[in-house]
């Protein structure tokens, strides 16, 4: 697979990356809104989809990892950051 999936702040969002072959998604995306989002910046890329999934150009699936929130350390502790919740 040449394509990878990130996700980053609406603020910060580049769809499609060509030198790092990222595609960026909002972080609040979940579930089908993110395989959504992720196929149709393939399509402006006249990558052709498969009716189900995502497909790179080399032909295999694209991965598209769930989100992990991000996660900042404070004077010993661990506090989750949910942006938009």
């Amino acid at each position: 697979m040449c394509i990878r999936v990130q996700y980053a702040p609406l603020d910060s969002l580049v769809p499609w990356d060509d030198s790092r072959g990222v595609i960026t998604v909002p972080e609040d995306l979940t579930g089908p809104h993110v395989l959504r989002a992720v196929r149709a910046v393939l399509t402006k890329l006249a990558i052709p989809q498969r009716e189900f999934g995502a497909v790179c150009w080399c032909g295999e699936p694209v991965r598209l990892l769930s989100h992990v929130a991000q996660q900042q350390k404070s004077g010993g502790q661990v506090r989750m950051i949910n942006h938009g919740a």
